[in-house]
């Protein structure tokens, strides 16, 4: 098969070696079509990727919780006699407001298929104080281990532990820590929505956003509350985020708790990461795209240039199919070099625009880079199989044409 060829891939790389410029230019073209559809590609996913973890980081997936009780007008109960009748709605509170059975709960919703973790927690509402300020808090205990997992804590804690909480500790918010004028080693009061008050020992302040959560372990809120072994809230985290309504609604079907998506509980968040997706997408096609053309087009230039080549080539003898395999090589043979330099001008470039940092914008957070890009390997590949196609067809169509003129013409 090599020695078919022969007499092709020797003129092809005879051309590209005296071709000079015209090569370099080429090549050039290639190579920075390919290293501008990888840093495009990085530089929208990994922007994508940033305002994904910052929307859905701190939000469970899934809430499990006891369902409210709906009232039903007098008129709509069954029995109820005809006639007018006039009927006040007022919401109820549900007869059990915790869940008993929670170990029994966690283990159903740990074995679907699209579950990571489940995190028995509760979540209620209290007061913080501090000699004369009191402020209204929400105690959030759970295992802090879980808790990290579902909505980090110990990545935006600026002084102090978290993972190794006992339950006389607490970490609150540096917000909170400003208004109650305390820091870690202090004693605060935390005191329940019943009346419960409780006395712990402040062992890390968090720089995160939210500056009402106190969070404690699981057994100091279900003590602080009269829970006894019970909790309110059951937290999910899934494999994949946008399968949350889904399962929520299976687990509406499996057990008598109300399970809320983050989805549902927050439509815009979700509305603005299906744009995010789509915008991404047409962004990094419409870039490939351009780039394709515009390989190919100095590609078109180069072979139609060499139309007086190709008269003198059919003169000699060679057959048409011999000249269309000679430009293909050429096209390759140029697609290829392009390419691998392309890779390592837009990775490089990507992996060097990583390292610029920005300055701290939140307490308690390290500098994070201004430019969120990542390298995606799929893209990449893709990105060079464009370039090698776009380069060979752009070789192919012009000299199939100039192979068919007639030589004299051609050479004249």
């Amino acid at each position: 098969m090599l020695k078919a060829i022969r007499f092709e891939l020797r003129l092809a790389l005879r051309h590209l070696h005296f071709g000079g410029g015209q090569t370099l230019l080429t090549v050039s073209a290639v190579a920075v079509g390919v290293s501008i559809v990888i840093f495009i590609t990085g530089l929208i996913f990994g922007l994508q990727q940033k305002l994904t973890a910052l929307l859905i980081e701190t939000l469970p997936h899934i809430t499990l919780q006891v369902k409210a009780v709906q009232p039903m007008p007098l008129a709509h109960l069954p029995g109820a006699a005809a006639g007018a009748s006039s009927s006040r709605i007022e919401q109820q509170d549900p007869p059990q407001k915790h869940i008993d059975n929670w170990p029994q709960v966690a283990d159903i919703v740990r074995r679907l298929a699209d579950v990571r973790l489940v995190a028995p927690a509760v979540k209620m509402q209290g007061f913080a104080s501090r000699g004369g300020h009191v402020v209204g808090v929400s105690v959030v205990g759970v295992d802090p281990a879980l808790q990290d997992a579902v909505a980090p804590v110990s990545k935006h804690l600026i002084a102090g532990h978290y993972l190794t909480l006992r339950s006389e500790e607490v970490v609150i918010a540096v917000h909170l820590a400003e208004k109650l004028q305390v820091a870690t080693g202090d004693r605060l009061r935390l005191t329940s929505s019943t009346g419960t008050v409780d006395t712990v020992t402040i062992v890390g302040i968090s720089g995160a956003n939210s500056s009402s959560d106190v969070y404690v372990t699981l057994r100091t809120a279900q003590r602080l509350f009269g829970l006894e072994t019970a909790v309110n809230t059951i937290l999910v985290k899934l494999v994949d985020v946008f399968a949350a309504d889904r399962v929520a609604d299976h687990l509406t079907t499996l057990l008598p708790y109300e399970a809320t998506s983050w989805s549902r509980e927050f439509p815009n968040i979700r509305t603005s990461l299906r744009v995010q997706s789509a915008v991404a997408y047409i962004i990094s096609g419409c870039s490939l795209l351009a780039s394709a053309f515009a390989m190919a087009s100095v590609l078109v230039v180069s072979v139609l240039q060499k139309s007086p080549q190709i008269g003198i080539l059919k003169s000699m003898g060679a057959r048409r199919q011999q000249i269309l395999r000679i430009f293909i090589f050429e096209g390759l043979g140029m697609a290829i070099v392009g390419s691998v330099l392309g890779v390592l001008l837009g990775t490089s470039m990507t992996f060097l625009l990583s390292l610029i940092r920005q300055p701290v914008a939140q307490v308690g957070q390290g500098p994070e880079p201004l430019l969120p890009v990542i390298v995606l390997p799929g893209y990449i590949a893709l990105a060079v199989l464009a370039a090698i196609a776009s380069t060979v067809l752009a070789a192919i169509l012009p000299a199939r044409h100039a192979a068919r003129l007639n030589p004299v013409e051609v050479i004249r």
